[in-house]
């Protein structure tokens, strides 16, 4: 009974997680043909990171398991996407660079050590790998292209 319960956490967060993806496409509906009801998405993904942050707290607090290390790497993905969102966002700033790519280096050990750890939803850290690696390789970009002038 108490594998279903710490199931649970791992579900939920990882139902919420995939929630991103359809309100990511509203988001781009708003950005693109109505940009004053923009606010809308950003206070949804606000409200589903938060959830996300919350839950994956509570499930390295509560689950007893080798499943908490899911848990711990649900909750590293989401500090790493947390500081990315805030550097894209209002923190458009070039020391954010050093903090993302320090958050990220910790959240890639994390992700192996779940990888290692894990008997059961392995491909969940295996995920956050690869979206970690696509999202740095982005912020490699953006920190090559910083300060020069395109046009």
């Amino acid at each position: 009974m108490r594998i279903l319960k710490e199931l649970r956490y791992i579900t939920i967060n990882s139902l919420l997680l995939l929630a991103i993806v359809p309100l990511s496409l509203v988001g781009y509906f708003f950005a693109v043909h109505h940009e004053s009801l923009f606010f809308i998405y950003e206070c949804l993904l606000s409200i589903i990171v938060a959830g996300v942050f919350i839950l994956a707290i509570i499930g390295v607090v509560k689950i007893q398991s080798k499943l908490k290390w899911i848990s711990i790497s649900i909750l590293a993905f989401m500090i790493q996407f947390s500081v990315l969102s805030l550097f894209l966002g209002p923190f458009t700033k070039y020391p954010l660079f050093i903090l993302y790519y320090f958050i990220a280096a910790i959240a890639f050990v994390l992700f192996i050590l779940a990888i290692s750890k894990v008997d059961k939803f392995k491909f969940i850290p295996i995920i956050f790998t690869v979206l970690s690696i696509i999202l740095t390789l982005y912020m490699i970009l953006l920190n090559n292209l910083w300060g020069n002038d395109l046009s």
